[in-house]
């Protein structure tokens, strides 16, 4: 029971919640998708499902900051563009049916699971803190990147439940076009 099985149903819980909600996700869908043993969920995650959620938002987390910090763009267009294609490629894989982990959770998680909600909201707070400062070294004034970052991170949010709701790409592409009108002309 190595790293490797943890890892694989750290993996395989994103994917589950971002799907299915937290609630809907049992440990032995987990099992099944990952393929790890039984006895694996115990071991690696001895706080239940709560510490399996809590990791599963942390993976997603850090798969995203990567993606943001890997931009090549130098444009503001060419910044948000980036941003919006790692939610892309989420409709893309999944024919539509499948959201964003950390939002799963949030959305799934009481308003006293402040142990869930609490690294949501972080996870939130860091991608939209990168994708403004982003913004900004490409000339955004800091007073509008921080509202664009949230209202393009918010936007892709909803046109993920637009897309898994009408099964199609068509509400992100849609929401793209839009979110670029957000941009100020000189940047």
């Amino acid at each position: 029971m190595g790293s490797n099985s943890r890892a694989s149903m750290i993996r395989s819980a994103a994917a589950l919640f971002g799907s299915h909600g937290l609630t809907a996700t049992s440990f032995s869908d987990v099992l099944a998708d990952s393929g790890a043993p039984r006895g694996s969920i115990y071991h690696h995650f001895p706080g239940g499902k709560k510490q399996l959620a809590q990791d599963a938002i942390m993976w997603t987390s850090e798969q995203v900051l990567a993606h943001l910090r890997a931009c090549p763009a130098t444009t503001a267009p060419g910044v948000l563009a980036w941003f919006i294609d790692l939610w892309r490629q989420s409709v893309q894989a999944s024919g539509g049916s499948s959201g964003c982990p950390v939002a799963g959770i949030a959305i799934d998680t009481g308003a006293a699971a402040d142990d869930l909600i609490g690294p949501a909201r972080a996870a939130f707070a860091q991608w939209t803190a990168l994708l403004a400062g982003q913004l900004q070294e490409t000339g955004v004034p800091a007073h509008r990147a921080g509202p664009i970052a949230t209202a393009t991170l918010a936007a892709m949010e909803g046109a993920l439940i637009l897309c898994r709701a009408e099964r199609s790409s068509q509400p992100l592409e849609t929401t793209a076009q839009e979110l670029m009108n957000l941009l100020p002309s000189r940047t």
